[in-house]
């Protein structure tokens, strides 16, 4: 497991390097990214524990099935061999471009801003092109998300290494259709059309607050794979490396490494971060929480200037970021509890405590987060419950499919198993619809990463934000846009790099 965790954290932490490099003015660069190579070194120098016989896992066959699997659902993907792209790529092109052609940090001069953007998942394929060649960009992101989705894969069978090759399989086949629940509200949207029900699976409390999933492995991976990619791999990681003490430090650097990549993933990872500490606390005392304000302090250096930046954003003061009850919706804990009840609750009703049997704390963790951020929203189309939500909810999918893989013997034996077999079954319709309207139906590009600018649209980063999202156009500029006067700005930015 040790050389699987190094190129875990090499992969998520790689691009804060170049956040490091970039963005920050040179002489706290050069600290921070000291800083980063120590908390990785020790990081990895707590990996030197002995394994013992039960531990040691033959990777080479996993890595295989992995690379395999992970191959295949990215070619089937907006990013792979599809004929179309999705609106999102109308911006997604756009980052490819600027990346490798502008001076970093991205600079406006239209808009006399810097621009303040997760850009993790796009800069090492960007790089890459502004060196080579525009063209290849897309095949080297096609690369970065094929490594991230077989590391993830790969997490998920050193998780469930007591099962037989096959079974293991079987759970990283079915996460495509995973614990999304995609029948209930349109058929309750068709008997009574006055639903506030949006797009299908969107529930809308009195026009101002969205509580939605999106499906993980078509529809998120394929349309917004920054925010995706983090979030698997990191929950897949935390669960698999469990409550090792030798193993927290990797886990805490893997943590502080999503916020460049999405901070959407870092919050939803949080909780069980916590558990982790809390058990090896209780476990080793006084000795690793010691060891751990130690380990903390190279760490919180490294990755201080990134939430920093992150925090800097004009996002924190958009409109649409409330509370649930902010709404002034009657009855807003009525749409809260059917969110909560279709989304997540159902499947207690059809598998009841065996959905506990894959790891009872981590999913009694992701459903105190879903109480918890079910409540909030930032962003127009609250991105806060989309994205974080994806950790909690790939937990779901694993504790599904280990159901049905560890009692398959019961199917047709129990009424009620067999019943929640087949409404997962039945929600299978959303990965067919998806593959099925991009194979056949879809077609099209809007723009591409060498022409980022579609017809008749401004071919200003900020004014094609604000023209391409009509109904939210000036939030999500905000979303993407620096705040002046801040402490990052003022102190710590290469304002030398971006306005040459």
């Amino acid at each position: 497991m040790k050389n699987l965790t190094i190129a875990t954290l090499v992969y998520v932490s790689a691009p804060t390097c170049f956040f490091l490099l970039f963005w920050l003015k040179p002489h706290f660069a050069f600290i921070s990214i000291l800083c980063l190579l120590m908390a990785f070194f020790l990081a990895i120098r707590k990996l030197n524990v002995p394994e013992t016989k039960a531990e040691e896992i033959n990777m080479l066959p996993l890595l295989g099935s992995s690379f395999a699997l992970a191959t295949l659902v990215c070619t089937f993907s907006e990013f792979g061999i599809f004929q179309y792209q999705s609106y999102d790529y109308l911006i997604h092109n756009y980052k490819f471009n600027l990346l490798a052609t502008q001076d970093l940090p991205l600079y406006s001069e239209d808009r006399q801003v810097y621009m303040c953007y997760y850009l993790g998942n796009y800069i090492i394929p960007s790089l890459l092109g502004k060196y080579l060649s525009l063209s290849v960009i897309k095949f080297f992101f096609f690369v970065w998300c094929t490594i991230g989705l077989a590391l993830t894969y790969t997490w998920i069978q050193v998780r469930v290494i007591d099962l037989h090759p096959w079974k293991r399989i079987f759970i990283c086949v079915a996460l495509v259709v995973g614990s999304y629940v995609c029948v209930i509200f349109p058929a309750l949207h068709h008997f009574i059309p006055t639903l506030p029900i949006q797009e299908g699976n969107s529930l809308v409390v009195n026009g101002k607050f969205i509580l939605n999933q999106v499906p993980i492995f078509t529809r998120g991976l394929s349309e917004s794979p920054q925010h995706t990619l983090p979030a698997i791999l990191g929950i897949c990681f935390l669960l698999a490396i469990g409550d090792k003490p030798a193993y927290f430090n990797a886990a805490a650097y893997f943590f502080l490494g999503t916020l460049f990549l999405t901070p959407f993933a870092a919050i939803g990872l949080l909780g069980f971060l916590v558990m982790s500490f809390v058990k090896n606390v209780s476990k080793e005392g006084r000795t690793f929480f010691l060891d751990q304000v130690l380990y903390a302090i190279p760490l919180l250096i490294a990755y201080l200037p990134v939430v920093l930046f992150l925090t800097s954003s004009e996002a924190t003061t958009m409109e649409s970021n409330r509370a649930l009850w902010q709404t002034n919706a009657d009855y807003w804990w009525v749409y809260y509890l059917a969110y909560l009840g279709v989304a997540y609750g159902i499947w207690f009703l059809f598998f009841g405590k065996r959905l506990m049997q894959f790891d009872r704390d981590a999913l009694l963790v992701s459903l105190v987060f879903l109480v918890i951020v079910s409540l909030f929203q930032i962003g127009y189309y609250n991105d806060l419950n989309i994205r974080s939500s994806v950790v909690p909810q790939m937990v779901f999918s694993i504790s599904i499919a280990y159901v049905i893989v560890t009692n398959s013997k019961l199917i047709f034996k129990k009424r009620i198993l067999t019943l929640g077999i087949l409404f997962w079954a039945l929600n299978g319709v959303s990965p067919l619809k998806f593959y099925y309207e991009r194979l056949f139906v879809l077609k099209g590009h809007r723009n591409t990463i060498e022409n980022p600018v579609p017809r008749s649209a401004r071919d200003e980063y900020y004014d094609l934000l604000e023209s391409a999202y009509q109904k939210n156009g000036k939030e999500v500029v905000k979303q993407y846009s620096l705040r002046k006067g801040t402490f990052f700005e003022r102190f710590l930015l290469n304002k030398n790099s971006g306005r040459r």
